[in-house]
């Protein structure tokens, strides 16, 4: 197991862990309206974020392509108050073997954890070593606090918009999501994508629309024009193991959001709100 730790404070947390992959509005208003109940407790929080997804492990990265990357994720948790980010990486067999013990054994090697907070019917593992009772029994030991949170609602369509990313239709994804899908330049400028080769059309963009604004009544164009900082390009992604190999566009700022791919070829332009060229679905 590998952690990555973000923005670690110091002092009690409650832990949130989960994927949160894609965000969402009401992701946002979740993780705000945890911070504010936690600190008026005079506690932290701490998101661990699952990166890959474990289900991805087990099956495969292209069985279950990822929406956003973890760095996306991770400064959208910094957007909403979250005091502490700590991303896990869990290798196939600690996905089927590990449990709650060995990931709350990792996550305290970094930051303090007083209580924990679990959906309905959440694991933290496969079988018994990642069950409820496994959680609870490791957590009266450690003096850690067992709670359960009422659901952020999910975004609909997440399921049908993966099958549309898992075979490069962007575009449809990004309209059941009413998102597009923000990537970050790595510092090698080259990084692999859970996603099928071929031409795709993103913004390249300095910084994302924060999540503030998506809780003001922003329309999905209002959002977009926040965070553009250039013309629409389009990139390629070659065929590699794993997926396809993104190498970053000469000159591009840090951000890129993806709005189309080339299973979108003959779909209509997208509108992308005054301001901005129509992006054209699939190759030109």
């Amino acid at each position: 197991m590998r952690e990555r730790v973000h923005g670690e404070a110091a002092g009690d947390h409650v832990a949130l862990v989960g994927v949160w992959d894609p965000v969402s509005e009401d992701l946002a208003e979740f993780f705000r309206a945890t911070v504010a109940a936690a600190r008026r407790q005079g506690l932290g929080v701490l998101v661990v974020t699952l990166a890959p997804d474990p289900v991805a492990t087990l099956r495969g990265p292209l069985s279950r392509p990822a929406f956003q990357d973890v760095e996306y994720r991770l400064w959208f948790q910094e957007q909403c108050g979250v005091q502490s980010r700590i991303v896990v990486h869990l290798t196939r067999r600690e996905v089927e073997e590990g449990g709650a013990a060995l990931l709350l054994d990792g996550i305290r090697r970094h930051v303090t954890v007083a209580g924990l907070l679990l959906k309905p019917g959440q694991s933290l593992g496969r079988g018994a070593p990642g069950g409820i009772a496994a959680i609870r029994d490791y957590c009266a030991r450690a003096g850690i606090y067992v709670g359960f949170t009422n659901p952020y609602r999910a975004t609909a369509g997440i399921e049908e918009a993966r099958t549309h990313l898992a075979n490069g239709r962007l575009a449809r994804a990004v309209e059941l999501l009413f998102q597009r899908l923000h990537w970050a330049r790595p510092s090698s400028r080259s990084r692999v994508l859970p996603w099928p080769p071929g031409t795709y059309t993103a913004q390249p963009m300095e910084t994302p629309p924060a999540p503030a604004a998506w809780a003001n009544g922003r329309t999905c164009t209002d959002k977009a024009r926040d965070g553009d900082r250039g013309a629409p390009v389009q990139v390629y992604l070659a065929p590699c193991p794993g997926g396809s190999r993104l190498r970053w566009p000469e000159g591009a700022p840090p951000w890129l959001a993806f709005v189309s791919g080339p299973g979108d070829s003959g779909r209509a332009p997208v509108d992308l709100g005054p301001g901005t060229n129509q992006l054209t679905r699939g190759r030109p």
